[in-house]
């Protein structure tokens, strides 16, 4: 992941900066997220984004990975 820093900016001005050290993400996962991303035509730092937002939330993330 080549920017590893997630920034989230809230509509009263708050942001919140998350860094994503690759090597805390096993290479099976990163292959996984990377193909996730890609079909969904998105990036892996707004694929992880979606998932931190589910789980700030109190929800889980579950965007159906496309056929195609």
């Amino acid at each position: 992941m080549p920017n590893n820093v997630i920034t989230i900016t809230r509509t009263q001005g708050e942001t919140v900066t998350i860094t994503v050290n690759p090597k805390d993400i096993t290479p099976r996962d990163w292959a996984f997220l990377k193909q996730w991303a890609e079909k969904l035509g998105v990036s892996i730092a707004v694929l992880l984004k979606r998932m931190l937002i589910a789980g700030v939330e109190g929800s889980h993330y579950a965007e159906k990975i496309p056929e195609n």
